[in-house]
């Protein structure tokens, strides 16, 4: 009989969180089990698969290449992941290497029986063919804002009944130019003809248009977060996530035509609002990968929380009773009180004459806008600049008349304005900037002898960021905004160049502060314990006085 706390683990894969418990210890039955040791390699790329294997404990590395880009990337796969449906969903061999990188106990489920119980549960089919699937995309595509050790759990488009829906009243237009082309061949008019042939190609057009961002559109779940990832081809391009740390619930909505033809909503509700994977296949089955990876990061903290208590506890009671005072809690980390109280923005502006639009010192990151947006602002002064230029070439050139006293004296004094105008222009640019340190983000909007504007969010009140990056000169210049939601305000970084890297070290920023407030939590936790250890101490080693004698009665 497997134990109780195998067959747990079990219930918590996805694919067999419907099964009983009966149908679960049958289960445990037919696996066997397999160890490997630190740095050995399991399996090597195009060996032949024929197994399910599900890891129980340790650290396994699987590195693929992408089959077009011949790029290298690497997935860190830890207790509960599976290895193999892909290639099995697939009918492949294996598509990754896969080392040992933590001592690993992973369990075997063979192939026929395998196959056996998927039969007899489509549910735990469907819910392996989606894991299968997401891997299967994520082998294809190469996301570069993955972070180390960040793996892809789930990967998801939109439903294809969505791109057939978009695509009805093209391919009508399309049918309708082609009828047009096939009525001015029969003598009805070569006018006709061409306008058919237009209406066809600009339809047919717009129909692989469609297809390219239906195919672009992509719902994302990783061992840190939920992204969704929307491009639209020559009109935008943003990202919008939340970490899993905020997640506070996950449901499915669906009407009577998604839950005919399996599609619907997966919503993902955070502190800030909520996150909405709309016309998901499957939607059941990629809400169970969220919730799943959920529990497992909360499951991380809790389990982290209670190693560094028992390694504390465990010191104190080798060091043979002896209770040593240990230093003093900070309230602050250090360095981050001076940080409140100095002006991070004060040493960045027209110090900078340049157009370097990322700055890092002692830790501050400061990002210009894009030099595009310096180039919209100045555009006015440096047309009418341009224009005057010309006219004084013409006039050296002869071909304008000789100018008056009050002309040139009149051109001179416009010419002084208008380089003021550039100059004021080009101040107000350098002095926009945005700031991440390591306890906020900084907003500083500072016009030149005018008014200045300075917005400060604490880190710890983010609670999701996403980027937009619209039209496509944003598309071509890479630039476009990130917005943090704080609370139900938004804060924004106009106009930056690169906003998917800016997001990512927002968000390194984020987990880098939460990471320091949760060990002075541990600390300060950990002092508590050991207080009360030494005060019990202290109490139990008092020297008690002996009961008075009994005088005998005479």
């Amino acid at each position: 009989m497997p134990e109780a706390q195998f067959i747990t683990f079990l219930h918590q894969l996805p694919f067999l969180r419907q099964i009983d418990q009966q149908g679960l210890v049958a289960i445990a039955e037919q696996l066997d089990c397999a160890t490997f040791e630190e740095g050995e390699v399991m399996v090597h790329a195009g060996s032949p698969t024929n197994s399910l294997y599900i890891i129980y404990e340790g650290e396994i590395e699987a590195t693929s290449t992408h089959p077009r880009r011949k790029t290298i990337s690497k997935t860190l796969l830890r207790k509960g992941d599976t290895l193999g449906e892909m290639e099995l969903i697939y009918r492949k061999n294996w598509m990754r290497d896969l080392r040992v990188k933590e001592r690993v106990t992973l369990y075997r489920w063979k192939l026929p029986a395998l196959d056996q119980f998927l039969r007899e549960h489509p549910a735990a089919f469907s819910q392996l063919k989606m894991t299968a699937r997401s891997r299967y995309l994520a082998h294809l595509q190469a996301f570069k804002w993955l972070g180390e050790d960040e793996a892809i759990h789930g990967l998801a488009r939109k439903h294809p009944i969505m791109l057939v829906r978009s695509l009805i009243f093209p391919l009508i237009f399309f049918g309708g130019g082609i009828a047009l082309v096939l009525g001015s061949l029969s003598g009805n008019g070569s006018l006709l003809g061409w306008v058919g042939a237009a209406l066809a190609l600009l339809s047919l057009a717009f129909v692989i248009w469609r297809w390219i961002d239906w195919q672009n559109d992509y719902y994302i779940i990783t061992n840190r977060r939920a992204v969704w990832l929307e491009k639209v081809v020559g009109i935008y391009d943003r990202r919008q996530e939340t970490p899993l740390h905020w997640v506070l619930s996950v449901s499915v909505s669906t009407n009577v035509l998604g839950r005919a033809l399996g599609f619907g909503d997966v919503i993902i509700r955070t502190y800030t609002g909520q996150l909405l994977f709309r016309n998901v296949g499957d939607p059941e089955a990629f809400a169970i990968i969220i919730q799943e990876h959920w529990r497992r990061m909360k499951e991380r903290h809790v389990q982290s929380d209670r190693d560094e208590m028992i390694a504390a506890l465990q010191e104190r009671l080798d060091s043979e009773g002896e209770f040593e005072e240990i230093e003093e809690l900070p309230f602050a980390l250090e360095g981050e009180e001076d940080e409140l109280l100095r002006d991070p923005a004060s040493a960045i502006g027209l110090n900078r004459w340049s157009l370097k639009m990322r700055f890092e010192e002692d830790g501050v990151i400061t990002y210009r806008k894009h030099w595009a947006v310096l180039l919209q602002q100045v555009f006015a002064p440096s047309f009418y600049l341009l224009l005057l230029m010309v006219l004084f070439v013409l006039r050296i050139a002869g071909i304008l008349d000789a100018f008056s006293k009050n002309q040139v004296i009149l051109a001179i004094a416009i010419g002084i304005v208008l380089i003021l105008w550039w100059l004021y222009r080009y101040i107000d640019w350098a002095n926009d900037i945005y700031q991440i340190t390591p306890t906020q983000i900084v907003d500083v909007n500072k016009k030149p002898l005018a008014r200045e504007i300075r917005k400060v969010a604490p880190l710890e009140n983010i609670l999701g960021t996403e980027i937009d990056r619209q039209g496509i000169i944003g598309l071509l210049l890479n630039f476009g905004s990130v917005i943090a939601n704080i609370g139900t305000a938004q804060f924004s970084f106009y106009g930056v160049y690169d906003p998917a890297s800016i997001q990512q070290e927002i968000v390194r920023a984020q987990d880098s502060f939460l990471e320091r407030q949760a060990d002075m939590d541990r600390v300060q936790r950990r002092e508590e314990v050991v207080e009360w250890l030494s005060a019990y101490h202290e109490e139990v080693s008092k020297p008690r006085p002996e009961p008075p004698e009994e005088v005998e009665e005479t």
